[in-house]
């Protein structure tokens, strides 16, 4: 019986490997054209590219783990029966639920894997994630102040010029900016300058040296004049985006202390990973019997189609339970259920039918 287990964990683990080749060279290649895109449209540096691919690769790959296993168990047993070796296996007295112990065997570390990858890898990916596209948006609207242009401030409520740039576009000197104030337009000249993002909100922000504000309209009497050496106002650049508060970028620990409905959505989530490797290896072995002329592919298409309903229940569960449309302690946990009532039922619908057969046979004899 150990060689039964060796078996099939040595072919179920060769295919796995060889379906997630598959499924990552998909990934990476659609990654790298997404985030290429948004390269060539001037909203990431270049030289950020390879690592933001490598971390949203790793990601995805992390997720698309449960299917990879799943794919390769109905690969295998597919095999198993095309090639009449279940015929024999079941002849030696190997059935459906012996099948589980080698399947398991595998799945089960894996699934301890997963929990870690999920739960500590998976938050720290995305946060790294926010992180460098943040630099490069930051970067990116850096560069886009170039000297000898009008630019665009404020949602266009205010336009600036630079006469030069200097310190890699952080210096600028010859400032002028004209901007609409709360009841009378503004209008600044300063010889030099420093831009810089200011952590708090993450909004760009202008420091002004050695220059003259003009408040007011000309020729009225409220007209004001104020020559400064250092300009403590800040007028606000456009912004590149804010801390990252998103919440799949926060570690599970601090998920759980906050305790919140959506918190627990997150860790639920989470924690679903992990849990759907050990539901679809129970229900792809009542899935994957086949006739013997049926071909290794026959119930291939049926369970990709019963994954994607039920990576499609836990996305909805998760929506439901963060906008607080289903109880709490039901969160997240009914696709898991629906999902091993279904492989229950095939695996009863499985085991009954064997018999059935075997007693027809005998009667015709």
């Amino acid at each position: 019986m150990r060689i039964v287990d060796r078996y099939l964990i040595t072919e179920v683990f060769t295919t796995q490997i060889a379906v997630g080749l598959v499924l990552g060279l998909v990934i990476v290649g659609g990654t790298f054209v997404r985030l290429l895109g948004m390269s060539a449209g001037g909203s990431l540096p270049v030289d950020l590219l390879a690592p933001l691919v490598a971390v949203e690769s790793l990601k995805a790959m992390v997720l698309l783990t449960p299917v990879a296993l799943f794919l390769a168990i109905m690969l295998t047993l597919g095999r198993l029966y095309r090639d009449s070796e279940m015929t024999a296996l079941q002849a030696a007295g190997v059935g459906q639920r012996r099948l589980y112990r080698g399947l398991m065997l595998l799945a089960v570390p894996l699934a301890i894997l997963l929990f870690w990858l999920m739960f500590f890898v998976f938050p720290w990916a995305s946060a790294k994630s926010n992180t460098i596209q943040r630099e490069g948006q930051q970067r990116m609207s850096l560069a886009a102040v170039q000297a000898g242009r009008f630019l665009s401030l404020a949602s266009g409520r205010a336009v600036g010029f630079v006469g030069a740039l200097g310190d890699g576009g952080r210096r600028l000197e010859n400032i002028f900016v004209q901007a609409e104030g709360r009841r009378e337009p503004v209008v600044v000249l300063a010889k030099s300058g420093t831009q810089h993002t200011d952590p708090a909100n993450g909004q760009r922000v202008l420091s002004l040296n050695d220059g003259v504000r003009y408040d007011g309209r000309a020729g009225r009497a409220d007209y004001r004049i104020l020559q400064f050496k250092h300009y403590q106002a800040m007028i606000v650049m456009p912004s590149v985006g804010a801390a990252s508060g998103r919440r799949n970028a926060r570690p599970s620990l601090a998920l759980w202390n906050e305790g919140g409905v959506a918190d627990l959505a997150e860790l639920q989530w989470r924690l679903s990973v992990p849990l759907s490797v050990l539901i679809l290896t129970f229900i792809a072995v009542p899935l994957s019997y086949a006739r013997p002329r049926q071909g290794r592919f026959g119930q291939l298409a049926l369970a990709i189609l019963l994954y994607v309903f039920y990576a499609n229940l836990i996305l909805i569960s998760k929506s439901w339970m963060e906008r607080g449309e289903v109880p709490q302690w039901l969160g997240m946990w009914w696709p898991h259920a629906t999902l091993l009532a279904l492989g229950a039922a095939m695996w009863w619908w499985r085991s009954r039918q064997r018999p059935r057969r075997r007693g027809r046979r005998a009667l015709a004899q």
